[in-house]
């Protein structure tokens, strides 16, 4: 038997004040709800801030920009800032700004080549303060995938 490919993962780190949801794979019919139940989950103790990051979607159709729309919204209720991050991958940018969502969501798109030319210099990738914080007590970690 062939195991099915994996189409998407989702990582809820809970640290402190602040919420990663870090998703990977393809953000569309199938998965959407799998997004929203992170947010739900991530929103139960509202964090200062929810992010959102993106930078490991191969693709997402008009359900993933949906969730995404929804979860700033969420967000909002709850009184947490919301943030998406990237780089975004070729095809999500082209998703984003030929949509117009990502004016919603407050982005600036960048695809992934762009932003590997910025990140060499750093020696560390941009993300890597959350992963020092995630190691620190009181943190939840969790994967889910599909």
């Amino acid at each position: 038997m062939i195991p099915r490919p994996r189409r998407s993962a989702r990582t809820v780190v809970l640290a402190g004040r602040y919420g990663l949801i870090h998703l990977t794979g393809e953000l569309d019919v199938a998965t959407a709800p799998d997004i929203r139940h992170a947010v739900r989950d991530s929103l139960t103790r509202p964090p200062a801030l929810l992010r959102i990051d993106i930078s490991a979607v191969s693709f997402c159709d008009c359900a993933g920009l949906g969730a995404l729309l929804w979860a700033k919204a969420e967000a909002a209720r709850a009184g947490s800032g919301f943030h998406l991050s990237g780089p975004f991958q070729p095809i999500v940018a082209r998703v984003l700004d030929a949509t117009g969502t990502s004016v919603h969501l407050g982005l600036e798109s960048r695809p992934v080549e762009q932003c590997h030319k910025q990140e060499e210099g750093r020696g560390r990738a941009a993300d890597s303060d959350t992963v020092h914080h995630s190691r620190r007590r009181g943190v939840a970690r969790r994967t889910v995938a599909r």
